[in-house]
């Protein structure tokens, strides 16, 4: 069976190393990021190129800092208290009675 889910780092670092293995291994003969002129201006031969050459310790730091990004982000747009109460209906409920 697979392996037990992680933290969103731990997951994004599975995912790249997975991409950075797919890349190795299906395009390294292939002719993306070859370095020619029309590979620097193509975003997909910048991302190619850039998965060939970022070592595991590149990779866990920035997503490390991403974490931490993440994590930065999530104190400020969170509400400083518990949950948020809910918000009144909008409808008001009006009785009919028959005279």
């Amino acid at each position: 069976m697979s392996e037990p889910l992680g933290n969103a780092a731990e997951e994004a670092l599975r995912l790249l190393g997975a991409a950075q293995e797919w890349v190795r291994t299906r395009l390294d003969d292939e002719h993306l990021a070859t370095g020619t002129p029309a590979c620097t201006s193509c975003p997909l031969c910048q991302a190619v190129g850039g998965l060939r050459h970022l070592g595991p310790e590149t990779v866990e730091h920035l997503l490390d800092s991403a974490a931490s990004l993440v994590a930065a982000l999530r104190s400020v747009v969170s509400p400083p208290g518990g949950p948020v109460p809910a918000a009144a209906p909008r409808v008001e409920h009006i009785v009919v009675r028959e005279d």
